[in-house]
Order: C-alpha cells, then structure tokens, then sequence
C-alpha cells in the first residue's frame, strides 16, 4: 500500500467537505456599540464563520479571532447554518478573493499531516503530495493561496519548511 493512500483516514474523524455560503451580516462588535455591516462566509458543514470583514468609515477590516468566533456563536444562535438562503447569503464554491481565511482544529491537523508528508517526500513523490494537498483544500473552499493568505509570515521567516522550496503554502 502507498503510504499516501491514507492520509485523511488516519484521522479519527473524516473532515466533511465545505459548504460555504456568503453574504452580510449586521452585527455588534461591542456591547454597546453600533450595528455595523459584516461581509461573511460561513462554512454551514462545520458549522462556523470562517471568514469576516468590517466596513467602517470607507475602511475593510478582516475581524479577528475572537470577533470571529463571537460572530460564529451569534450566527448558529439563530441557527443561520440551518437555511442560510433565508437570510440572504448565497452559495459559493470557493473561498471569495477578499477573505482572509481561518481554519478549524480538525482542518489545521489535517494540514499538519500533510505537512509532515510533504517534509518526508522524495523528489519523485512531491507533486502525489502537492495534489493531495490541493484536493484536501478544494474539498474546503480553498485554494494554496489560500493557506498562504492565512499563514503570511513577516520575509525574515521564508516561505518554506521544505528543502528545495517546497512547504505546504508554496
């Protein structure tokens, strides 16, 4: 048996492939701030928002974790996942170019093990590795830029965990 040939059900739970819906939202950042318009995307497979944008003043800002995950719990509260139509959101296939995306535990071990796969490759197994990774994020609504977009690290750093240029976000 290849050793690839098991790499999502190595896991004890299979990741169930996204459905992601997008539209806004109006919600509070602050207790006893103002209703401000979100741009989502939420993953209704998850269920949880996996992307968010505030417009204020003419300026976008991405929301940060914890807002993320405020706005995850206020979404699922009125059970949004359940009939996202209904509030207006509309289906899409991939990740919307003006996401930033976030990634669940289950998704980042995921990407751990094919990390750790695509460090041990060979030269000859390296794209089988690439392409399973590239199916694994498809099956999400992401892309390897993606993954880049959401892991972007200062240039001091690199863009590599893999000698000869190759990480998981390259």
């Amino acid at each position: 048996m290849n050793w690839l040939d098991n790499v999502s059900s190595d896991s004890d739970q299979r990741i169930a492939p996204a459905c992601l819906y997008q539209g806004h939202w109006r919600h509070r950042l602050h207790p006893h701030g103002d209703m401000m318009l979100c741009r989502v995307v939420i993953d209704v497979a998850e269920p949880r928002v996996v992307a968010a944008q505030i417009t204020e003043n003419g300026l976008v800002e991405d929301l940060d974790a914890s807002d993320l995950e405020e706005l995850s719990q206020v979404m699922l509260a009125q059970e949004v996942h359940h009939r996202p139509t209904s509030w207006g959101l509309t289906a899409c296939a991939m990740l919307p170019a003006w996401a930033k995306p976030t990634f669940s535990e289950s998704q980042i071990e995921e990407l751990e093990r094919i990390q750790g796969y695509l460090i041990e490759a060979s030269d000859e197994s390296v794209d089988t590795v690439l392409k399973l990774r590239d199916q694994f994020l498809q099956g999400i609504g992401m892309t390897h830029h993606d993954v880049h977009r959401a892991v972007r690290q200062p240039p001091e750093y690199g863009t590599s965990l893999r000698k000869g240029g190759r990480g998981l976000a390259s």
